[in-house]
């Protein structure tokens, strides 16, 4: 048998050695190896079942990224659309896109139009702005399960925007139903300021019945009004002359545990019963407030200065003016424009060009309608005197005689003069002159 040579044996080396690496690539592309692989590296098999969710869900982050851009750029229509036909569903778009579309519905956003192509369409500007509050509450349904209170109150909020007080109410009932049953009273929700929301809105629409209840109703679930609570609805009273209301939020105000009415809240107060007209009202409740002894400041003075101006008690205006700086108090150009009105109203036009120049001397600026009361106590003034300048005798003998008045210092015509130099000087201080300034 002939002896194999070395360079024999490293040539049946390499055919054996190429014969195993055919038979392996025959073998790696009929059998699973991959699986077999995977199933005995459980690292592996991790790894890759996280790579594939990722890139399942990679998706989600990219529609919600493309969402929340198209809303920061005002595109709101075309983020409505992404976000209700996206592929992921609920599921993939976490509820931050969500609430910053659902924000943008409630805050009237809309999508930037091209200027020449609506110039003349604003109302439909305004109009989309008041739709998206359904698309909103679509957008709350979407949600399911992963709606959030947040989500809710930005709906109420809203609503009570727009005045549509039952819709903020009906929200706010189903977010007590959804969210109301916990027991951390230091985590109620909703939250007083929600409840706040939807009593201002109340007060605004003129709805106090269900103000009242729901006021009841939150006291009941723990949730206490604050002085702050009654204070904002106070200022609707005040703005809408609702006196008798004003009056009753006062005293629940009063009465309410842990609660002390501030000034803020008296000052409100008697500007609804000024408002109305009401003046023994505010002043009652002004001479209240001095006796309990709460620090005054100018605007609850002038407001009661107000009161007394539409109630055409001209005196006690004043000599409030006065009790003002006695006390330190420096009244403003709106006192003094107050106590300039309540003297025109009064017919007092001597005091109210008193008024005006120490105004001047205090290099307080005098509006239009500071200088129209001025005025109109002169006109005022002036046609009195002119209905006087003639006086009619019974002439002897039958008939009566018209006798001129003796005293013409004080005649129309002066008075009329002086209405003109009030006018002049509007125009050189450059104060807006209006239809009543003329009339």
């Amino acid at each position: 048998m002939n002896r194999i040579t070395p360079n024999q044996r490293i040539a049946i080396l390499l055919f054996v050695a190429a014969g195993v690496i055919l038979l392996s690539a025959e073998a790696f592309q009929t059998s699973p190896i991959t699986t077999k692989k995977l199933s005995r590296n459980p690292s592996s098999c991790r790894f890759t079942s996280e790579h594939q969710t990722d890139s399942q869900a990679s998706s989600s982050p990219s529609s919600s990224r493309s969402i929340v851009s198209l809303v920061e750029n005002g595109k709101l229509d075309d983020a409505l659309s992404l976000l209700q036909n996206s592929d992921g569903g609920k599921d993939t778009i976490p509820a931050s896109t969500y609430h910053a579309v659902i924000e943008a519905c409630c805050a009237g956003k809309v999508e930037r139009h091209n200027h020449k192509k609506h110039n003349n369409n604003k109302n439909n500007s305004n109009k989309s702005a008041m739709d998206k509050m359904n698309e909103a509450a679509e957008l709350l349904t979407a949600m399911g399960e992963e709606v959030t209170a947040h989500a809710y109150e930005t709906l109420i909020s809203g609503y009570a925007r727009r005045g549509r007080w039952q819709d903020a109410y009906r929200t706010l009932a189903a977010l007590e139903e959804k969210f109301g049953s916990s027991d951390d009273k230091d985590k109620a929700i909703p939250p007083l300021n929600v409840y706040q929301t939807v009593l201002v809105a109340f007060a605004e629409a003129g709805k106090y019945d269900h103000m009242n209840s729901l006021l009841t109703r939150m006291r009941r679930r723990g949730v206490r009004p604050t002085v702050f609570t009654y204070n904002s609805l106070l200022k609707i009273c005040a703005q809408t002359a609702r006196w008798k209301e004003a009056v009753s939020i006062l005293s629940q105000c009063q009465r309410e545990p842990g609660v002390n009415p501030d000034l803020v809240t008296f000052t409100s107060t008697i500007r609804a019963c000024a408002r109305a007209r009401k003046t023994d009202k505010a002043m009652e409740i002004f001479r209240a407030v001095k006796d309990l002894g709460v620090k005054m400041d100018v605007y609850c003075y002038t407001t009661a200065m107000d009161a007394c101006a539409k109630g055409r008690r001209w005196k006690v205006a004043l000599s409030l003016l006065d009790e003002m700086k006695e006390k330190g108090i420096v009244p403003n150009e709106v006192s003094y424009g107050v106590a300039v009105t309540a003297c025109g109203n009064g017919g007092q036009w001597e005091k109210a060009l008193e008024l005006l120049e120490q105004m001047r001397k205090e290099n307080m600026k005098i509006n239009t309608i500071t200088y129209n009361s001025a005025i109109a106590a002169l006109a005022k003034a002036a046609r009195s005197e002119s209905r006087q300048q003639r006086r009619y005798d019974y002439k002897p003998g039958g008939g009566w005689s018209k006798v001129e008045a003796s005293n013409p210092a004080y005649g129309d015509n002066i008075l009329w003069k002086k209405a003109l130099d009030l006018v002049q000087c509007m125009e050189k201080e450059g104060v807006r002159r209006d239809s009543f300034t003329f009339s």
